[in-house]
């Protein structure tokens, strides 16, 4: 009896090796050619059954990077609410364990080559309009249960909390010794603090 195949899975192994491929080599230098050749397939072609082309295969990857982290940043929050769970939200987003290093340097892989592709740029914005929006919420809970002062602007908090942890994305990338995860989690708490979230 033939042994069943469950697609949905394969699917999945092909966006993590497509990752892992990305992380040590970047994303121009990543062919389908050599993800075909790391899944254990003889030929490409296997890989269009999922796939139709590299900017497909690319954009599922990036698409499922960012589901990833929304799970993760919903069940670090679950029963939480204000600086709480804003707090479990952003340490779940900079890159500062083995996993999110790698998912981090593909993002970035994927920042750069959206600015020339429109469904890339769309899923990033996409994530960041929600984090953003989920962000806002948590923030207002802070300040209704007296948690944290009543801010002027709202939004230009949120928004300097998030640049903060892109930029961390890009200096750890950069320079992963001195941008190691405890240095990072350690400038977030002093942003939280500076910003009167503590």
């Amino acid at each position: 009896m033939p042994r069943l195949v469950d697609h949905e899975e394969r699917r999945r192994s092909i966006i993590e090796t497509t990752w892992r491929l990305i992380a040590e080599e970047g994303i121009d230098n990543t062919s389908m050619r050599d993800i075909a050749r790391e899944c254990g397939y003889a030929a490409p072609g296997v890989l269009s059954y999922y796939f139709p082309n590299k900017d497909a295969l690319l954009l599922a990857a990036y698409q499922l990077i960012c589901q990833r982290t929304d799970e993760r940043i919903a069940a670090a929050a679950q029963g939480r609410r204000g600086l709480g769970a804003l707090r479990r939200m952003c340490l779940e987003i900079i890159p500062a364990n083995p996993l999110t290093v790698v998912e981090g340097r593909v993002a970035v892989a994927f920042w750069q080559r959206a600015q020339t592709e429109a469904g890339l740029r769309t899923v990033g914005r996409n994530t960041l309009l929600a984090w953003r929006s989920l962000m806002l919420g948590y923030l207002a809970q802070a300040e209704y249960d007296g948690e944290s002062p009543a801010h002027s602007d709202p939004e230009a908090v949120v928004d300097e909390l998030l640049n903060i942890m892109i930029g961390l994305h890009i200096t750890s990338m950069l320079d992963p010794e001195e941008t190691s995860g405890s240095r990072q989690r350690h400038l977030l708490e002093r942003a939280l603090g500076r910003l009167g979230l503590e």
